[in-house]
């Protein structure tokens, strides 16, 4: 371990410390901060003797949750895609990258850039939750609803690309098209592809997931609702309740 901790502080410079925690692990002192100043927590134990682990023993979620709690599906869907995008584990809040010696340093970049990116979830959420609505909401219907056939990008109007539907399925003869709305200009394109469908004698059911209902415009709403035939008013009541709607589609 000695020989690591040289190498580490010639590869940042000198601006480098290290503090024995408990016998074999050890926490790094390194100049690398989360979005308010804090600096990033980080610990390495040694596992053999050319492996290691990088971890933070629960620190990074104990952070956020001061002020931000992972109290939603969708909230974890995000943390667990962070994670998973980074090859990171997690066990009990503990965060761990396992390392060698040759890629200690690039891994002890990757996993603090990953720390300090879950670290500002509390700064960013709105963003992340909305950018990531259409990404989580095709990966919930290509993994959890594929025996339903669903596809996406479709054409009930087949001269109509202005009126693609998000999603189909085919529980039965009648397809059901599904839209995701995420704000007032998605909600008034479902309102109006759902009406053409109708002028144009299209058997079909439809459907509307909201990211938020409660932010559309009280009009909208209305319009919105009395266009579909089905709506879930956010991404965790589809989840929890699509299945079983689209079940009865196939009686």
């Amino acid at each position: 371990m000695e020989a690591i901790i040289k190498n580490l502080k010639k590869d940042f410079n000198g601006k480098f410390s290290v503090k024995k925690k408990r016998p074999g692990i050890y926490q790094l002192y390194l100049p690398i901060y989360h979005e308010d100043g804090d600096m990033v927590d980080l610990f390495i134990r040694q596992n053999d003797n050319d492996n290691f682990e990088l971890c933070d023993y629960g620190l990074t979620l104990q952070r956020l949750a001061y002020s931000y709690d992972i109290d939603t599906e969708n909230k974890e869907s995000i943390l667990l895609k962070i994670l998973s995008e980074n090859n990171l584990s997690e066990h009990d809040g503990n965060i761990c990258l396992e390392t060698k010696t040759e890629s200690l340093f690039s891994d002890i970049m990757h996993i603090t850039q990953a720390f300090a990116k879950i670290g500002s979830m509390s700064y960013f959420k709105r963003e992340v939750i909305e950018n990531l609505f259409f990404e989580m909401l095709d990966d919930f219907v290509f993994d959890s609803l594929n025996d339903f056939h669903p596809k996406k990008d479709v054409l009930p109007i087949p001269d109509r690309e202005d009126l693609e539907a998000d999603y189909s399925f085919h529980p039965n003869g009648k397809p059901v098209y599904l839209f995701g709305v995420k704000d007032v200009a998605k909600a008034r394109l479902a309102t109006l592809s759902y009406q053409a469908y109708l002028l144009n004698d299209i058997k079909y059911h439809g459907w509307v997931v909201t990211e938020n209902f409660e932010a559309l415009p009280r009009k909208d709403k209305l319009r919105l609702t009395n266009s579909c035939d089905k709506q879930f008013t956010s991404l965790d009541e589809f989840k929890i309740n699509a299945r079983k709607f689209l079940e009865k589609e196939r009686y």
